[in-house]
């Protein structure tokens, strides 16, 4: 007969041999030839993932083919993520904290070439999911305009969980992801048809391999979209985490008022592994770091370095183009184009001085020509102190074409701004609204103007002469 200690050291022995692949404290995955691939949403281990993205094909500034640029984009990215708790279910359950040690793009459109990086003061980042893809936002402060852009890629790793079954599976089982994580992953906003479905391919030794594809119909901004994934994800079964995806992506998206049309293939490969240290994600490091997003993080940056500005604005204002003395913003909500902005960079007065407040009303009427009808408002606004704010309504028609082709005359309302700094820079503003959706609209261009910052001169300013003009 066995003595009874003896199924006690047998048991301690197992345990110990579980703890020692560090399996201790988690339940046995494998259950005959079933293996569950789950993801613990608060699991607080640190990840070091890398990534990269290659995106080829044409780009479409306007409608027509005749418009077509060739694109060419080329991305790396390389952080330490670390889960935190989410602020809601589905989409709304992912949330994490990032330090980016590299983030960078190249892109080539047509012939003209660009880069786009991570400022240092902003490479502690969160993201968290939403029902059209995962956001970021810096604790730091606003993430610029062309930041945003580039964080915000396909195949995101915070979002590839959803990916996993929710029960245990065997090779050759296939699974139906919920309905979320298709457009999250693919970065759809309104979604008119989704299809997506996953299989176990192979368990060999601790590795679990998983095909995926899908179909995704909808719109992103407000511009018609379709979208086709198809790739590998690879998970780790003792560690309890996935490790690498492979993921291409075809997008065909029509041109929109506020993004260019697209035709491309994205080619996006990540590696995630446990991190050897916390890092810059350390409890130390992360002490009395506001973890929590909020309309102040949230809010854009929008530089013109040329003009010695900056304009901080909400994510619904998206930036159409810009060159050395303007540039121009149109305002988005739930696909509905409300607004639109125009900057311009004035001549500089001499320190103290601006455009006179009757010059600054003739040259919109000037500006405006036939369109314009009336002035209805005209007032000095105090926003803060050393800012001078000198806003004109005036309302008027523009020309459109109607569904027969037939030009037609739409009521605008126009809202100009002059505002000017003590040492003699101005710029002048011009929101564009049609008055049904004045009400709707509100008072968000007093948002965009009272963001607005001088910033510190490069040099002298050129004094301009007494008359001056605004466009």
């Amino acid at each position: 007969m066995r003595h009874p200690a003896t199924g006690h050291i047998a048991s301690r022995l197992v345990l110990s041999l579980l703890c020692l692949l560090g399996l201790g404290s988690q339940r046995l995955v494998f259950s005959a030839d079933r293996v569950n691939l789950d993801d613990d949403p608060t699991d607080a281990r640190v990840f070091q993932v890398t990534s990269t993205l290659a995106v080829t094909g044409k780009i479409y500034p306007q409608p027509g083919a005749e418009s077509a640029l060739p694109l060419k984009v080329d991305a790396g990215f390389k952080l330490l993520e670390k889960r935190l708790e989410g602020a809601g279910r589905q989409a709304q359950a992912l949330r994490s904290i990032r330090y980016y040690d590299q983030a960078g793009a190249s892109i080539t459109a047509g012939k003209q070439v660009s880069n786009a990086d991570l400022r240092d003061e902003c490479r502690l980042v969160v993201a968290e999911g939403t029902d059209a893809g995962i956001d970021v936002s810096s604790p730091s402060g606003p993430l610029q305009v062309g930041e945003l852009e580039l964080l915000r890629t396909a195949g995101d790793s915070l979002a590839v969980a959803g990916l996993l079954p929710d029960t245990a599976v065997e090779p050759s089982d296939t699974w139906k992801p919920a309905t979320w994580v298709l457009p999250v992953l693919a970065g759809i906003e309104a979604v008119e048809k989704s299809q997506l479905s996953c299989r176990l391919e192979k368990l060999t030794d601790d590795i679990a391999t998983i095909s995926f594809q899908g179909e995704i119909i909808g719109a992103v901004l407000g511009a018609a979209a379709k979208v086709h994934i198809e790739g590998e994800l690879e998970y780790k079964v003792s560690q309890r985490h996935w490790q690498k995806l492979t993921l291409t992506q075809t997008e065909k998206r029509a041109v929109g008022a506020v993004s260019p049309g697209l035709d491309v293939e994205a080619k996006i490969t990540t590696s995630r592994r446990l991190a050897k240290a916390a890092g810059r994600l350390s409890e130390t490091d992360l002490k009395g770091v506001p973890l929590e997003s909020n309309d102040a993080s949230r809010l854009l940056a929008f530089d013109a370095p040329l003009w010695n500005t900056r304009v901080f604005h909400s994510r619904d204002w998206h930036l159409l183009n810009q060159n050395s003395d303007s540039a121009l913003l149109r305002m988005l909500e739930k696909g509905e184009l409300l607004a639109q902005c125009s900057i311009k960079k004035l001549a500089d007065a001499e320190p103290g001085k601006h455009v006179p407040e009757e010059i600054f009303q003739k040259d919109i009427q000037k500006t405006l020509g036939k369109n314009f009808q009336k002035l209805v408002q005209a007032e000095r606004l105090r926003i803060r102190e050393g800012l001078y704010v000198y806003r004109v309504v005036a309302v008027g028609t523009v020309p459109i074409k109607n569904e027969k082709d037939e030009e037609v005359l739409n009521p605008m309302q126009w809202n100009y701004y002059l505002v000017a700094n003590t040492d003699g820079r101005q710029l002048a503003l011009v929101f564009s609204v049609a008055p049904e959706l004045a009400a709707k609209f509100k008072d968000r261009d007093l948002a965009i103007v009272g963001g607005l910052e001088f910033l510190k001169a490069a040099g002298p300013t050129q004094a301009r002469g007494k008359k001056q003009e605004s466009r």
